[in-house]
């Protein structure tokens, strides 16, 4: 019969009920806290998979079942760290999903309402408001005239005149608001950051046999007033639509 003293003779140095702590199980923990990363970064969706992976090892790891060598003092304990880093793993990857649609949802409404905001400027002959609402690469260079200074009316006039000369911008004048139009943003644009891709598709009409397709692109920058910060949408870029 093996007693403590014999197992203290042979140098074991057992602990009678000891349960060495899973390592796994520590580990699953930690990445399950830094899960949270991911709901400040889509790109950081992939911490909270590996600790949802990295916990369910945990799990196994010290569970007895479906182990034959895992007996007495083999088993190890932590299994509450393991599934405490599975539910923060799952709760910071779901919150992230969500966060990420959410403000996907929105940016596309505010870009196709901002879109649509424009072309209403441009099809009432609002077209001092609509320079407003333009980034300066959209509005086309208008010469004045060697060493020429020009005041800032004189700029105004001459950017509304250089967007009217725009042939996208006659062809939106064309139908008034006569035309049923449709607009519909099919994504964030790769190559500008905070842009958004808007397809615009305005019906035939008198002025215009066929359907008019444009693309507009729509950048956020945000605006400080006072002691708040709001989104200004710009239209960074419109054409035809090249897949038209």
């Amino acid at each position: 019969m093996r007693t403590n003293l014999s197992d203290a003779a042979d140098g074991t140095d057992v602990v009678p009920g000891y349960r060495p702590v899973s390592v796994l199980a520590v580990f699953a923990l930690l990445a399950g806290i830094l899960s949270a990363t991911a709901v400040f970064s889509p790109a950081l969706l992939l911490v909270p998979l590996i600790a949802s992976a990295l916990s369910v090892v945990a799990l196994k790891d010290v569970s007895a079942h479906g182990d034959e060598r895992a007996e007495g003092g083999d088993r190890k304990t932590g299994r509450w760290c393991a599934l405490a880093g599975l539910a923060l793993a799952v709760g910071f990857g779901v919150q992230s999903v969500a966060t990420n649609l959410t403000q996907r949802t929105v940016a596309f409404r505010r870009a196709e309402a901002s879109a649509a905001m424009f072309l209403e400027m441009v099809r009432e002959d609002r077209l001092g408001e609509a320079v407003k609402t333009c980034l300066p690469q959209v509005i086309p260079p208008m010469g004045i005239g060697v060493g020429a200074k020009a005041t800032p009316d004189v700029q105004e006039r001459q950017a509304e005149a250089s967007l009217a000369g725009m042939e996208v911008i006659q062809d939106i004048r064309k139908c008034g608001r006569a035309a049923a139009t449709t607009l519909r943003c099919v994504g964030a644009e790769v190559r500008f950051p905070d842009s958004w891709a808007v397809v615009v598709v305005i019906d035939p009409c008198e002025g215009r046999s066929r359907p008019l397709e444009i693309r507009m692109l729509m950048q956020s920058k945000p605006v400080t007033r006072g002691q708040r910060i709001y989104d200004n949408w710009m239209v960074a870029g419109i054409a035809p639509n090249v897949g038209q």
